[in-house]
């Protein structure tokens, strides 16, 4: 018998678990990621929470799986980040082989989300699954016969930076009008504050779920605005989730995955994103071209990506 180390390194969250080979969690040790103490400060938090979970561990630690919130070069396993410094083109599977002293993988955290929902989620016993991450950005990631599909670029699955309107706002990777800007917790964020600058009077009950800690409005606050019946956060996230169903549609038309499964921390909506998703798929929809594509929640929630980087410690061990 043997175990499983899983890392999920986030902008905003981390998290090191201890799992065993049948991917059962055992423990998870997690926190607040503090992007101004860059790679450093993270490696070693990293580093102390994977030899505390070792010490607990009944078994030896067999291999070590990485999900990492930004570009990954999953042939060279090295990571760069682009809200932290010191993180670019990191040999990060090196690291870990070197200083943790276990075999790594490495890849970013939409395709490890894939891959934690494929083996352990919501795409169980799919042939193939499109997941998209809706989170400070929007991430995604195709499995098809059990693999992720990378693409000739590694681009395979990026419909964060899928043009959807040449009107739309820079996005984050220099393009205009991605779906990124449109649908992410990010750009859910900039509407609400965009309302609130320009029209107070209209989003008082909105401004009352303000985070405590400034005046800046969250996507989490309109959503639990939205869920509350406030009509400006309600059209805020309809807006969004119509969006993503126009992106999600040529999803479908292209790929025609088995299931596509919603994830990432804006997802949590629920319902706030799936009924306008669907309505807008229902109008645009052709009669003579079918699809049977569910579109589901992830099981795994916020989790997702730490149980993809369990599968990625069975495979590389």
């Amino acid at each position: 018998m043997n175990n499983l180390i899983a890392i999920d390194i986030g902008g905003t969250h981390f998290r090191v678990g201890l799992f065993d080979e049948q991917g059962r969690r055992l423990l998870v040790s997690e926190g607040v990621t503090d992007r101004v103490g860059g790679r450093e400060w993270m490696l070693g938090e990293i580093g102390r929470r994977f030899r505390s979970l070792k010490e607990s561990s009944d078994y030896p630690i067999r291999a070590c799986g990485v999900s990492f919130g930004g570009p990954v070069d999953f042939a060279a396993q090295k990571a760069t980040s682009l809200s932290a410094s010191g993180w670019k083109d990191f040999a990060l599977s090196a690291w870990v082989r070197e200083n943790l002293e276990v075999p790594c993988r490495l890849d970013n955290d939409a395709n490890a989300g894939a891959m934690g929902e494929f083996h352990f989620g919501a795409g169980r016993g799919t042939q193939s699954m499109f997941y998209i991450t809706i989170s400070t950005g929007i991430g995604g990631g195709l499995v098809a016969a059990g693999k992720i599909l990378r693409g000739k670029d590694s681009l395979a699955g990026e419909i964060g930076h899928l043009p959807m309107t040449d009107a739309g706002v820079i996005c984050s990777c220099g393009g205009r009008g991605c779906l990124e800007t449109l649908s992410s917790g990010s750009a859910i964020a900039r509407t609400a504050q965009e309302w609130a600058e320009r029209r107070p009077d209209a989003v008082t009950r909105l401004l009352e779920f303000r985070d405590g800690a400034g005046d800046n409005l969250t996507a989490k606050a309109v959503a639990q605005a939205a869920a509350e019946g406030d009509m400006p956060a309600g059209r805020i996230m309809r807006d969004a989730g119509r969006w993503l169903g126009r992106a999600l549609l040529t999803v479908i038309r292209i790929v025609n995955p088995d299931k596509i499964v919603l994830g990432g921390g804006v997802a949590q909506a629920g319902k706030l994103l799936l009924d306008p998703i669907q309505e807008v798929i229902e109008e645009l929809k052709s009669p003579t071209i079918l699809a049977t594509t569910e579109i589901v929640l992830a099981e795994l929630g916020t989790y997702s990506p730490l149980y993809g980087a369990v599968a990625m410690a069975l495979e590389v061990s």
